[in-house]
């Protein structure tokens, strides 16, 4: 329960922060801190301080305008603070955390009383390690030769003077070691020679452990109330148990903004994908790379019979996998993707991945004991196997190759595995615990100048993933976004992310009146999106009613549609359009804002990232056009797998998935129109369906309450 003093003091530091800020006083803003807080506060524990009861999660769908962030940062920072708990903002979006960064919490600590730090966290894999930075310029400068060749790590030459900058600027203390916060754009390829993996970091073993840029931005994280990360960043961690690179689960507040994209973060996350050239590839350069490191350092005695096999090993490997080639060829065919019926993959194509696990299995360990000996010989001062030369020279590569075997090892024991098959048993919110199957499928891929394909597999939900590692386990959490209901209920956020039937689901009100500041046209077009005619006719309507000196943004579902628009529009409206796609999305905003500003008008053709996170307030933005109603891709892997299994189980997907996912896209592009109480202007929808059909009014009933018109 909520105590009569830490209610006391939340209602105080929103007083403060009203006054300071110069604020007006929002009542959806109020009830979302009550309700947190409430939430929070009802967390029991028990002598370790660990939460021992259900309660502590709120899920609050916060209308836009609500001023959520501001709401749970009060509520939820005094809480944290009086139990010793860290409080961890992460977001889906760079802006909304850059938004929060530098601009909510400065702000907040300026203007309140109660004093807090905060950190921004990131993965290891955005800072430095001075390690590989000196061994680039070592090798530029002809002053180190070692297996880096071998493993596809050389650094190009045109780069050195990139890398001699960055060790001036980190010397020097201009720069923190952080990739985000270097003046330039930073190619993947420069930057990759520059960053380590948890298996190329040696720790406290490195000599530049004290100066190490990750483990300092991990110090400030100790000492921080509260921590900004990403959900890529916190769904790593709780894959790795949790308290890898973040707080515990048990010791933390989870703050979840921008909750609506939590599953399809974690499902990106879960899925796992196997190359079948590039496997082929890597393995032979790793047994190459055995055979040089054996004739560079030798074998340690209790290291014979591994190091010994591994090459052996590797080659039954890649003779397995050279049978896969043909095979997964010849199931193709002509296809860019094949996927397979409820995730159940041929017994052929599945007995080869099944004979490459034990030998794989076998390298993994002689790997594991490979890279930690080599680990424990960069100590000068440990008795170790090999001379800190040779550790230095081979402890990152090694490593790389190591952290590519753990891949592949968890990507066929998914790929390998047979589920049982389908029932016709229903999984309900009261019974959300039936077995899933998991979507696999193969597809034609880049790979450098020629192609590969690619097998992968990823479940069709996280849910489990979920509820096991995040709500069973953290201390407290809120979810919060402006879009988390779909038609109007949480069901289908709580199948998607396996939220607990026990949490508090709250929906507060936006502040703005939508009837008085805009309006929702449902255009009635002759034709609807099936047929031929229907680009020729929004082509037609866009002619006749966007208006060329105002802001516009034009949603579009697919990129050839966008295109095919734009090229029938570029020249007519050279000077006003601006087009996802031709242009970095940065530039685009710049770009429109400038022209809105010097009083012309500027026309954004977007695509689904413009439907949301894009703030364009006022004059910016005065007519929305979507259109058509933003229904997922049909041919998506995943979500035709999810369908197939609702299917079996006598559930309608198109209801039960495609619409409810449809719902929430176009309620964030709806969105884009109001951003602030004295906002106005027009949303036009051009898909007929939403009156033709039947689930349109569903569609409708879920969009904010703007004056409807013909």
């Amino acid at each position: 329960m909520l105590q009569k003093e830490t209610k006391e003091r939340i209602q105080a530091l929103y007083r403060e922060c009203i006054k300071a800020l110069d604020l007006k006083p929002r009542y959806g803003q109020r009830v979302m801190i009550a309700e947190v807080a409430k939430t929070l506060g009802a967390v029991r524990e028990d002598d370790k301080g660990i939460r021992d009861n259900d309660q502590g999660i709120a899920v609050v769908e916060a209308g836009t305008g609500t001023g959520k962030t501001l709401a749970y940062l009060l509520a939820a920072l005094p809480i944290a603070i009086e139990r010793e708990k860290k409080l961890l903002v992460s977001t889906a979006t760079v802006a909304l955390q850059e938004q929060i960064l530098d601009k909510d919490l400065p702000n907040l600590k300026k203007n309140i009383s109660l004093p807090f730090n905060f950190a921004l966290a990131k993965g290891r894999g955005r800072y430095l390690c001075l390690l590989k930075l000196d061994k680039a310029l070592q090798q530029l400068s002809g002053l180190l030769s070692t297996t880096v060749d071998l493993f596809e790590q050389s650094p190009e030459e045109q780069d050195k003077e990139l890398y001699e900058s960055m060790l001036l600027a980190y010397g020097k203390g201009e720069w923190d070691g952080d990739r985000d916060r270097w003046p330039d754009e930073i190619e993947h390829d420069q930057w990759s020679h520059l960053t380590a993996t948890h298996r190329e970091c040696s720790n406290r073993r490195c000599q530049h452990f004290d100066n190490c840029s990750f483990f300092k931005a991990r110090s400030a994280m100790e000492n921080a109330d509260i921590i900004v990360a990403n959900h890529d960043l916190v769904l790593s961690d709780l894959s790795l148990g949790g308290g890898a690179v973040l707080p515990a689960p048990d010791k933390t507040i989870y703050v979840l903004d921008e909750g609506h994209h939590l599953a399809d973060k974690a499902l990106n996350h879960f899925r796992l994908e196997l190359g079948v050239r590039g496997t082929r590839k890597w393995l032979t350069q790793l047994e190459k790379g055995i055979e040089q490191f054996v004739g560079a350092a030798g074998i340690p005695h209790h290291m014979l019979r591994e190091l010994g096999e591994a090459p052996g090993q590797i080659r039954e490997i890649v003779q397995t996998m050279s049978l896969v080639w043909p095979l997964v060829m010849e199931m193709l065919g002509d296809q860019d993707r094949l996927r397979f019926e409820f995730g159940q993959m041929p017994d052929n194509l599945r007995q080869l991945l099944v004979n490459i696990k034990d030998p794989l299995q076998s390298l993994l360990l002689c790997l594991d004991k490979l890279t930690d000996a080599l680990q424990k010989s960069l100590d000068p001062k440990a008795d170790g196997d090999f001379s800190v030369d040779v550790a230095e020279g081979w402890q990152a590569p090694m490593g790389i190759m190591h952290a590519r075997a753990e891949q592949m090892s968890e990507a066929i024991s998914w790929l390998a595995v047979q589920e049982s098959q389908p029932t016709q048993k229903t999984a309900t919110q009261e019974n959300p615990q039936v077995e899933l199957p998991v979507a696999r499928w193969l597809s034609k891929v880049p790979y450098g100048d020629d192609w590969d394909i690619r097998i992968s597999a990823s479940p069709i939900s996280v849910a489990d993933q979920l509820r096991k590692n995040l709500w069973w386990r953290c201390y407290g959490a809120v979810v919060t976004s402006a879009t988390l209901t779909a038609l109007n209920s949480f069901n289908n956020l709580s199948f998607e992310t396996g939220l607990p039937n026990w949490a508090n689901y709250q929906r507060v009100q936006s502040p703005f009146n939508y009837p008085e500041l805009g309006e929702l046209q449902t255009v009635n077009l002759a034709s609807d999106p099936k047929s031929e005619q229907f680009q020729p006719d929004i082509e037609a309507w866009l002619k006749d009613n966007v208006d060329l000196t105002k802001g516009t943004l034009v949603l579009f579902s697919s990129r050839a549609q966008l295109e095919a628009t734009r090229d029938q529009f570029i020249s007519d409206w050279y000077d006003q359009l601006l087009c996802q796609g031709f242009l970095p999305k940065a530039e685009i905003v710049r770009r429109h804002k400038k022209r809105i500003d010097d009083g012309e008008g500027s026309i954004i053709f977007g695509l689904a990232s413009f439907a949301e996170g894009i703030d364009l307030p006022g004059e910016y933005v005065t007519h929305v056009v979507i259109v058509k109603i933003p229904f997922a891709v049909p041919d998506d892997p995943i979500q035709a797998a999810t369908s197939e299994w609702l299917e079996s189980r006598g559930r309608n997907p198109f209801m039960d998935l495609t619409l409810p996912a449809a719902s929430v896209r176009l309620v964030q592009a709806c969105g884009r129109l109001i951003r602030k109480e004295d906002d106005y202007g027009r949303v036009s929808i051009l898909d007929k369906r939403l009156i033709s059909h039947r689930y349109g009014q569903l569609l409708l009933d879920s969009l904010p309450p703007l004056k409807r018109i013909g």
